[in-house]
C-alpha cells in the first residue's frame, strides 16, 4: 500500500460479518448475567437432562482441565466481578 493512503478493502463492513460479530458479542454479553440460563441449562433445553449430560461428559473426557468441565457439567456458574 503506497503511503499516505487509507485501507480501502472495508473488511469489517460487510453486513453479515458485522450482524454475527454483533450477535456473537450480545450472546457474551448476556452470558455475564448470574440469572441467566447457563450452556448447561440452554443444552439441557434443547436435547433434554440425560443426552445433555453424557455429550458433555463425552466431550470433557479426562485429562488437564477436565475438573473445570465437570463443574460445567455439574451446573456450576463462574461468577465475573467487573
Amino acid at each position: 500500500m503506497p503511503h499516505g493512503r487509507a485501507d480501502s478493502n472495508g473488511g469489517m463492513t460487510d453486513g453479515v460479518a458485522e450482524e454475527r460479530g454483533l450477535a456473537l458479542l450480545s450472546a457474551h454479553c448476556r452470558s455475564l448475567d448470574p440469572l441467566s440460563p447457563t450452556a448447561r441449562e440452554r443444552l439441557e433445553q434443547e436435547i433434554g437432562v440425560e443426552l445433555a449430560r453424557m455429550l458433555v461428559r463425552a466431550l470433557a473426557g479426562p485429562g488437564p482441565g477436565s475438573e473445570s468441565r465437570a463443574r460445567f457439567a455439574s451446573g456450576a456458574r463462574a461468577v465475573f466481578a467487573a
